[in-house]
């Protein structure tokens, strides 16, 4: 699916059906926020969002966090067939020090993973002392890393385009509190 501007987005609106409404998605998200509770207690947490289409998610789910929260950003690019480390380009690199401090990384999906697998390295790379992922939506498919690779997952999709909580539709929609399917899927 190529990315063009010729989309019309109430066409793709129209052409798409709701996959979670916005009370399953505000579920999913409390069940992240206790999770991530439970797992680190009182302990100060860097919440490290992946930009763009982290924004929406993470906004929600560190209203929901007990415990001391710093917030940063990333955007990062991928050079082609490369996972890791010194492929990863920053486009926003974290600006806070992550040296001896737990890091939660926030993505509104885990698709393949590999995006998300060069950040954490970098992450690490910085000596944080912990490293974990979280991801309001989990494709269920075979490609890319294991599915239990992410340690906070909010909903699992079939692997179709879905978008909606942080995800787009060629960069439409993305402000949605439900997640569509587009097209015919």
């Amino acid at each position: 699916m190529g990315m063009n501007n010729s989309h019309d987005p109430r066409a793709l609106l129209e052409n798409s059906r709701v996959l979670f409404d916005r009370e399953e998605v505000r579920a999913a998200v409390q069940k992240m926020a206790d999770e991530i509770n439970a797992f680190y207690g009182d302990k100060p947490l860097i919440l490290i969002s992946v930009l763009t289409g982290a924004i929406i998610p993470a906004a929600w789910l560190v209203t929901k966090l007990k415990m001391p929260v710093q917030m940063d950003f990333v955007h990062a690019t991928r050079y082609r067939g490369g996972l890791y480390g010194a492929e990863l380009e920053y486009r926003v690199p974290p600006r806070l020090n992550l040296e001896d401090r737990d890091v939660l990384i926030v993505d509104d999906i885990f698709d393949e993973g590999n995006t998300l697998a060069a950040i954490k390295g970098s992450v690490e790379k910085r000596k944080a002392r912990s490293v974990k992922m979280a991801a309001l939506v989990r494709k269920d498919h075979d490609r890319g890393l294991p599915r239990d690779y992410i340690d906070f997952v909010g909903l699992d999709v079939p692997d179709v385009y879905v978008f909606g909580c942080g995800m787009d539709a060629y960069e439409e929609w993305r402000h949605l509190d439900e997640i569509l399917v587009l097209g015919d899927d």
